[in-house]
């Protein structure tokens, strides 16, 4: 009886059962199959292990996600936001010129609006770095940026003054942002 009880929960959602337990639900779940007239190998197949559908709300490019939220948060903030749209979401990296013009566009919804100063996901210390490791190859600073003078690490925006290019600003600003995350395929 526990194990039709666990496999009602477990197929409704109300539950998501550990690994031990999928073997004994999977047997519960053949035995009721059977009992209901499905032979053995002919039951419907129901996956007990649930992942978020996840939907872009914003451009793909290159089976990534790229989505601007015009809200204005911290770094820390905007990061922690961007993981409530899909498992190991991050503010955006900008490895190439290419990806930088398509974020402009995003941003501006293709020069209809005036930019807003967002945030990239990238810090800086002695030197910059993505937060989510991708290789430092692709730049944009305003001259004379990166101007650090802190010892604590500073964020990278873009859009101050107008322009595209980037700088660096105490990272407890508050900024819109944008976020990426993979597209599962």
């Amino acid at each position: 009886m526990f194990k039709l009880v666990l496999l009602l929960l477990a197929l409704s959602g109300k539950i998501s059962l550990p690994s031990p337990f999928t073997g004994a639900v999977k047997h519960a779940y053949s035995f009721v199959a059977r009992y209901l007239g499905f032979r053995q190998g002919t039951e419907p197949f129901y996956s007990f292990i649930q992942r978020p559908k996840v939907a872009c709300q914003g451009e793909i490019i290159n089976n990534k996600c790229y989505e601007f939220n015009p809200t204005p948060l911290s770094f820390k903030d905007a990061q922690a936001k961007c993981r409530t749209l899909a498992p190991h979401a991050e503010l955006a990296s900008v490895t190439s010129g290419d990806l930088h013009s398509h974020l402009i566009s995003l941003v501006t919804k293709g020069g209809k609006k005036s930019p807003v100063l967002t945030w990239l996901g990238a810090t800086v210390t002695a030197k910059a770095s993505w937060v989510d490791g991708s290789e430092w190859g692709f730049s944009d600073w305003m001259p004379g940026h990166p101007n650090i003078h802190t010892d604590k690490p500073v964020c990278v925006e873009m859009f101050e003054l107008d322009n595209s290019r980037w700088t660096t600003a105490n990272c407890d600003l508050k900024r819109a942002s944008i976020c990426t995350y993979m597209i599962p395929t």
